[in-house]
């Protein structure tokens, strides 16, 4: 089975690369988002996505559930791209998922300083999280990462990325 990592606030995360991981019951309009409530998979999350995962304390995550950002939600996708490594080593993966994650962050708080915003002002006790390769994913190509912010703990609405 091929996996992928998901590591931070969502733990260790398994999925398989067809089948269940590339499953997308959610239901898009024509810019791609999110209209209807669905089974989202781990290899086939769009930036800007709204989440909910309910494995908090686990260490594996085949699917989540993909929502309207308008929805209460945990998690929303703030970045999607791909790591560039000779080789899958477990903490290279990490170091630069998680280099590239806080980047990206950084790069949305800066561009709300200075503005009150309902969506940013709820995220005050947000964090970062992100899916990464696994070395079964890796060996088949995978090198394609999502940076995450949110909580298991608290809910939002509103997308950071409008």
């Amino acid at each position: 089975m091929l996996k992928r990592l998901v590591v931070g606030g969502l733990g260790l995360g398994v999925a398989a690369w067809a089948g269940i991981a590339g499953v997308d019951s959610t239901t898009r309009d024509d810019a791609g988002q999110i209209t209807v409530q669905g089974e989202l998979g781990a290899f086939v999350t769009k930036l800007g996505d709204c989440i909910n995962d309910d494995a908090a304390n686990t260490k594996t995550v085949s699917t989540v559930t993909g929502l309207p950002c308008d929805q209460p939600h945990n998690w929303q996708v703030i970045y999607k791209g791909e790591i560039y490594l000779a080789e899958f080593v477990r903490s290279e993966v990490k170091s630069k998922t998680q280099a590239i994650c806080s980047a990206e962050a950084d790069k949305l708080i800066t561009s709300y300083l200075n503005v009150s915003d309902k969506e940013f002002d709820q995220y005050e006790n947000a964090g970062i999280s992100y899916f990464s390769p696994s070395p079964e994913s890796w060996e088949n190509g995978d090198r394609t990462i999502d940076c995450l912010i949110g909580s298991y703990t608290e809910f939002y609405t509103g997308s950071l990325l409008d």
